[in-house]
C-alpha cells in the first residue's frame, strides 16, 4: 500500500469532515491523497510521507530501530494496536530454540508481574499499566516466534 491510498482509506470519502478536524483546506487533503511520486504528480508529501523520512532519517543517523519507529509504536499503542518487527533470521533451529526461551521468559516476566500486583487483593493502576506493558511484549514475542517457525519450516522447503 502507498501512503496516499492509506490516506484514502482513512478519509473513506469524508474529506470535508477531516479537513475541519484538522484545520487544513479540503483541496490540499485531496492532494495527499494523491500520488506524489514524480513531477509529473499532482499529489503532495503527506503526513504518513513525513513520519516515514523522520523514520528513514533516524536510522541512517545510527539510531536504535526500536526508537527510530517510536511514531508507529505511539500510534499502535494509541489506538490498542501492536507492531511486530519482521524478524531476521537465517532459518536454523538454534535461532528457534532462542526464540523459545525468549518467549518462555517473557511468559515468566509477565506472570511475575501479574502475581506481585495481586498479592494484596486489589491492582493499582500503575500496577495495571506494569502488567499491561509485560503483556503487549509477550504477546509481540509470541508473534515473532510464530514468524520464526514459519521461516524455519519455509527454509526446510
Amino acid at each position: 500500500m502507498k501512503s496516499y491510498e492509506a490516506i484514502q482509506r482513512a478519509v473513506a470519502g469524508k474529506t470535508i469532515e477531516h479537513a475541519k478536524r484538522l484545520h487544513k483546506s479540503v483541496p490540499l487533503l485531496h492532494k495527499w491523497m494523491e500520488p506524489s511520486t514524480d513531477f509529473d504528480d499532482s499529489g503532495s508529501y503527506n503526513p504518513l510521507d513525513r513520519i516515514e523520512t523522520i523514520i528513514e532519517t533516524s536510522l541512517s543517523l545510527g539510531c536504535h530501530p526500536d526508537d527510530a519507529v517510536a511514531p508507529i509504536q505511539y500510534l499502535a499503542e494509541r489506538f490498542s494496536l501492536i507492531v511486530i518487527s519482521v524478524p531476521k533470521t537465517n532459518g536454523k533451529m538454534e535461532d528457534l530454540s532462542k526464540e523459545l526461551l525468549k518467549t518462555i521468559s517473557e511468559f515468566g516476566d509477565l506472570s511475575k508481574e501479574a502475581s506481585k500486583s495481586m498479592r494484596n487483593g486489589t491492582i493499582s493502576m500503575s500496577e495495571a499499566k506494569r502488567i499491561e506493558k509485560e503483556a503487549w511484549e509477550l504477546i509481540r514475542q509470541v508473534s515473532v516466534f510464530i514468524q520464526k517457525v514459519n521461516l524455519v519450516a519455509a527454509s526446510r522447503g
